[in-house]
């Protein structure tokens, strides 16, 4: 064939034609298989070489009494090299298709074919398949293993991926739901089970919703820092919990505001009467939306539970918020003092406008505990009668000491509540019901509006809205449901997901009825709630049987869905198995799916789910269950014919040029029209509940190259299958391959893995293998947990800064090596550690000299434009902006902690620094950036000059990297949180154990404080691999002993120069000194005055859980009026500064700057 494509005779012709393609390829002794044209023109052939054949030997396999199975053993039980075809030519839903695939698992399995005539349209002819046909005879010369002819044309069946999102449609009957929690961008609407059935008796209840408020619960269940399970009361299994309170019209056109416990934030509800009230004619529906919540939270807690009297004193925490100005106003009205916290100026501004009453004692600040003090001052010491309290961690602690004797603490705050935070506060939790309030930047109420507000009288018949709402499984609670094998294990947890999609009549079957308590348990459960349960031992294997269960289902109610559990299993090889065998395992599925067909076909008008359950042993086959993948694709061909023929008015299905079955697709508009519809799914191994738990093992039991795919998988699944057009769809869990074991037979855990499920990474196979941990997301919670990891199952102790820097390279290399070359109880050694070698750490670049001066130059530019001053991290040094000043195109200077600097205050520090910045720049305007720590000195530098000097604001230049006034106190609450309260020795031994954290690289657990109480004499013992070791309490608990800070840091210069014996120990001791004074003095600042000036804030993309809860902009708008630009750079807090992430700050940097500048670079 090359000769021929190459030779001259071709005379340039490149282009032949399908005939000619086809004379070259039967020259060359090829046999065309298959075509596939593209779109553009090109063809793709696939040919086989044509060889000598053995004569075939033909099996037909349409005998549904199976007798061909023992002529299919004496068969396959002869040496011959023969090849079998099994013909299924005159029984189109044959199982043949499922069967082979298992044969072929076996042994002798590579001589089996087989062709199955299976047209879905009734006027399709059917080829002619005898011996001398020439259409069977095309199909030998091909040789494929699976030969179905469908529609006319010939394929086989394949497996190809479902796409995932889920699809959707028109409707006007929707609500908001977070699909993914904790992830924002997934919030959809969804179809509401109003969309699908609205029973007569709640048709007055019917409520059209114009406006819903967003509350503070709907935003941490959102975000995910609320788990649904802490919300009281049976919510958890609701599908959305998004929106408690609304406005709107009821079916009568009359204006509404009420409450729901859950899924308010929607198009339509359903009226509680209870919870509704008619609205003022003075309020709009805007307004009234926002009125339910907050005043019956703050009417319940004030005076149904706290019993609040005429004169007494309250604190009202958030008191800019809706449920704050209700309190407020609850308890003005009563005639009682009141003291409120807020956030802002602003807030007390609005709060003051509303309420004269408030004089400038009622306000204090609510971002900081200060509101303490201040309430105890203005009370004699005495305190207040009342807290209605929202806040969280310590200041819910200082809230608490603000009451009087027998005062009553009212806490309405989820966050506390569900962690169960230092109070115990989940013992309150049968008290409250409402929102969690916390750093919120709005005054009063958040509102959407779902439709505009008529003007003028009453509508009377409203327009309805259509919008786009994914689809979603829900069953009309006046239908019934029919499962059989409905009280086996999995059978159970269907019944209860139809349940709690609204089913309310169930008919079970089994063969025995029921046999346990769990059965009886769970079917008394359900009869208790309202459900009606018919427990039926009809076989559907007979038409009999199968017409007499749908006549106990219809007497209940209309049939809505049919779904076919029952199975029995007769696993063996072929040789061992019997017709039977097939019979017994084929007619609870081909018999049974069969026989509900037929009736339901004829008395099933109302019939929305025919789904069948079917096995990936069918779909990729499994050896030694030939029978059961016989019966399972026979039911899979019924559940395609019923989709073909559910089509009325829908588009016809097109053969398929590669043979694969034909999709058809099939709407779902309401109202619901009479169709049969068919669903088979092939599921994989089933775990929690069932055969695999009951015969085989565990969840975590491997079958067939599969793992146990939990239940709450599975159903989440079958609703995403219930809207899809497919007939047959297939879900299994792979099992991943394990690792040989180590050869001294441990079983140590995969560390990629480990890693992996840590960083939520599920595909490891997709991740760049060089991509480090930091890149990967990980944060410092994270890394906790693998250097956790590393000792406890690997052995390896490494640091923070290490741990950062690993790749999964890295840890393929590590996890191989302690596997098979390391000792498990011999610790890897400091020296030896690859990791340590490549990330060896110059400690004297980061330690300041005390003596020296505080601003320094960094690079040698030469030009007249003003400079830019960089403010140090915590650390104090400047090393970390080397890099920067190398390539900035104007001067730069950095300025360090020196012990000429006043470390009481932020103020004071940036008061110092604005002097040694005025020795080289007199006047500003000026160029100042801050790194991390120094964001915050930065901040209050340009603060200060905006007070000083009479130049514009905004002409000052500053730029934050990765920090804000915020950022460090953030973190240093956080800490706070989990110590004793007022115990600053243990902030001291806290903060020098950070200290340790930041400035060396030395081993955890494999220290001797020398010189302190309890820490002398031999080093304890190495722990055994796996057991607990935790290092941290020890250094710390030789700390706190200590008298004093500078005990402490003595303590703590000794414990790093055992490893690191060339640092200079003075300038060590300032640095640990300066470390502690620093923490103090940013715990303590808050900017005095609002900054008018533009900030530019370069983020880490890659951020820690303390930034993320502080916001995009670091809460930069709270005390600035002026532009905060935000850019978000590559890297994470520690590699900003480094790569691409240095590249993006430089080019923000000079274009932000875009002055015209003509510079000289020396040497």
């Amino acid at each position: 064939m090359v000769g021929f494509l190459t030779s001259p005779e071709q005379g340039g012709r490149h282009l032949l034609s399908q005939d000619q393609w086809e004379s070259l390829f039967a020259g060359a002794s090829l046999h065309l298989v298959a075509l596939k044209r593209s779109f553009y023109g090109s063809v793709l052939f696939l040919c086989r070489q044509q060889t000598p054949q053995d004569s075939p030997v033909f099996l037909s396999v349409e005998d549904t009494s199976f007798r061909w199975v023992n002529s299919l053993k004496d068969i396959l039980a002869d040496a011959s090299s023969r090849p079998v075809w099994l013909m299924a030519v005159g029984c189109s839903t044959s199982g043949v298709v499922g069967m082979v695939n298992c044969l072929r698992k076996e042994p002798g399995g590579h001589r089996i074919r087989c062709v199955l005539v299976s047209n879905l349209s009734s006027t399709s002819p059917a080829p002619e398949m005898h011996p001398s046909s020439s259409e069977l005879q095309k199909v030998l010369q091909g040789d494929l293993v699976m030969n179905v002819y469908r529609d006319g044309a010939w394929g086989a069946f394949r497996h190809f991926p479902l796409e995932q999102d889920r699809p959707e449609k028109q409707t006007e009957h929707a609500f908001v739901n977070v699909l993914s929690r904790g992830d924002l961008s997934s919030i959809r609407w969804v179809c509401s089970p109003l969309h699908y059935a609205l029973p007569a008796s709640c048709q007055d209840r019917l409520c059209s919703v114009y406006y819903t408020s967003l509350n503070f619960r709907d935003v941490m269940l959102a975000t995910g820092k609320l788990s649904p399970d802490s919300i009281p009361g049976k919510w958890l299994t609701r599908d959305c919990m998004l929106g408690m309170e609304f406005s709107g019209r009821d079916a009568s056109g009359r204006r509404v505001m009420g409450m729901v416990p859950a899924g308010g934030l929607a198009t339509s509800v359903l009226l509680l009467p209870h919870a509704t009230w008619e609205v003022p004619s003075t309020w709009t529906l805007e307004e009234a939306a926002s009125v339910p919540i907050v005043y019956t939270t703050a009417y319940y807690s004030l005076v149904v539970r706290g019993r609040m009297q005429p004169g007494e004193s309250v604190l009202i925490h958030s008191g800019s918020g809706g449920v704050g100005q209700a309190a407020i106003a609850i308890a003005l009205s009563r005639g009682c003092r009141v003291f409120t916290t807020v956030g802002s100026a602003e807030k007390r501004a609005y709060l003051q406008a509303r309420f004269p009453q408030l004089d400038e004692t009622c306000f204090a600040n609510s971002r900081d505990t200060s509101f303490e003090q201040h309430v105890l001052r203005h009370t004699a010491g005495k305190g207040v009668d009342l807290v209605l309290n929202s806040l969280a961690e310590e200041k819910l602690q200082a809230s608490v000491r603000c009451l009087a004797q027998h005062g009553r603490f009212l806490e309405i705050g989820k966050f506390d509540l569900s962690n169960n935070h230092a109070l115990g506060m989940a013992v309150f939790l049968k008290n409250v019901t409402f929102r969690y309030m916390a750093q919120g930047k709005h005054i009063g109420k958040v509102v959407i509006q779902v439709r505009e507000e008529e003007q003028g009288p009453a509508p009377r018949g409203l327009p309805p809205i259509a919008l786009t709402g994914l689809s979603k499984t829900f069953c009309p609670p006046h239908k019934s449901y029919v499962i059989t094998g409905g009280l086996g294990g999995f059978g159970l947890q269907l019944a209860q997901w139809l349940r709690l999609r609204g089913a309310q009549k169930l008919v079970l079957t089994s063969r025995s009825g029921i046999r346990t308590g769990y059965q009886a348990r769970q079917v008394r459960e359900w009869r208790r709630q309202g459900v009606q349960v018919l427990v039926s031992t009809s076989n559907a294997s007979s038409l009999d049987g199968a017409r007499s269960l749908i006549t106990e289902a219809t007497q209940l109610g209309p049939v809505g869905g049919v779904f076919n559990l029952a199975m029995v299993l007769r696993d063996a090889v072929l040789e061992n198995q019997t017709p039977e065998f097939f019979q017994d395992v084929s007619k609870p599925k081909y018999s049974g799916t069969a026989n509900l067909d037929r009736v339901t076909r004829e008395a099933c008008p109302e019939l929305d789910y025919f789904v069948i359950f079917s096995s990936v042993s069918c779909g990729r086959g499994n050896a030694g269950q030939a029978n059961y993948g016989f019966a399972n694709s026979a039911m899979e061909r019924i559940c395609e014919k019923r989709r073909h023929d559910g089509l009325p008015g829908g588009p016809t299905p097109t053969p398929s040029p590669r043979g694969h079955p034909p999709r058809g697709f099939c709407s779902r508009r309401p109202p619901p029209t009479p169709r049969p519809t068919g669903l088979a799914v092939q599921w994989g191994a089933i775990g929690d509940v069932g055969v695999v738990l009951e015969t085989m093992g565990t969840n975590d039991t491997v079958i067939g190259g599969t793992l146990p795919q939990r239940i709450a998988s599975c159903l989440e699944v079958l609703d995403l299958f219930l809207s899809q057009p497919h007939p047959v769809l297939s879900s299994f869990v792979l099992a991943e391959k394990k690792a040989a074991a180590p050869r001294d037979g441990s079983s140590q855990k995969d560390l990629v893995k480990a890693v992996a499920h840590i960083l939520g990474i599920r595909d490891v196979a997709s991740i760049n293998p060089d991509s480090t941990l930091v890149d990967l997301g990980l944060d410092s919670l994270m890394g906790v947990e693998v250097r956790q990891i590393l000792e406890r199952e690997h052995d390896l102790v490494l640091s923070m800064r290490e741990v950062r820097q690993l790749s999964l390279r890295k840890l393929q290399e590590l996890s191989s090596k302690t596997s098979t070359d390391a000792d498990p109880a011999t610790p890897t050694s400091h020296e030896d550690s690859p990791v340590r070698q490549q990330a060896t750490l110059n400690l004297s670049t980061l330690l300041v000299n005390p003596e020296g001066p505080t601003l320094t130059r960094l690079n040698s530019v030469q030009s007249a434009e003003r400079p830019l001053f960089l403010v140090h991290p915590i650390e104090g040094s400047i090393t970390v902006f080397h890099g920067l000043a190398a390539k900035l195109s104007i001067p730069t200077y950095g300025l360090q902690c020196t012990g000429a600097a006043p470390l009481d205050s932020i103020q004071s520090l940036a008061s110092y620094y604005i002097e040694c910045i005025r020795q080289v720049q007199p006047e500003g305007p000026y160029r100042i950036a801050g790194y991390s720590y120094g964001a915050c000195v930065a901040f209050e530098m340009c603060s200060q000059l905006q007070a000083q000097q009479s130049a514009t604001p905004g002409n000052h230049s500053l730029f934050l990297f990765d920090g804000s006034h915020t950022f460090v106190l953030a973190y240093t609450q956080s800490v706070r949180a989990k110590m004793t309260p007022g115990c600053e020795a243990e902030a001291e031994a806290k903060a020098m154990y950070f200290f340790v954290q930041q400035f060396t690289d030395m081993e955890q657990g494999k220290v001797r404080l020398r010189g302190i109480p309890g820490a002398g004499g031999p080093a304890p013992p190495r722990p055994a691999p796996g057991s607990a070791h935790r290092p941290v309490p020890q250094v710390l608990e030789a700390l706190i002993p200590l008298q004093g800070l500078e005990a402490r840091v003595a303590a703590t210069v000794d414990l790093i120069t055992q490893s690191h014996a060339g640092l200079d120990r003075h300038a060590l001791s300032f640095a640990a000194r300066s470390f502690y004074q620093k923490l103090r003095a940013a715990e303590n600042y808050w900017p005095q005055a609002t900054y008018h000036g533009n900030v530019t804030l370069l983020r880490a993309k890659t951020g820690g859980a303390y930034g993320e809860d502080l916001g995009a902009d670091y809460n930069l708008s709270q005390v600035c009026d002026g532009k905060v630009s935000v850019h978000v750079i590559e890297g994470d807090h520690r590699t900003l500064l480094e790569g691409s992430g240095l590249e993006s700050i430089l080019s923000i940097i000079h274009s932000c700057l875009a002055e015209p500048r003509v510079s000289v670079r020396e040497g």
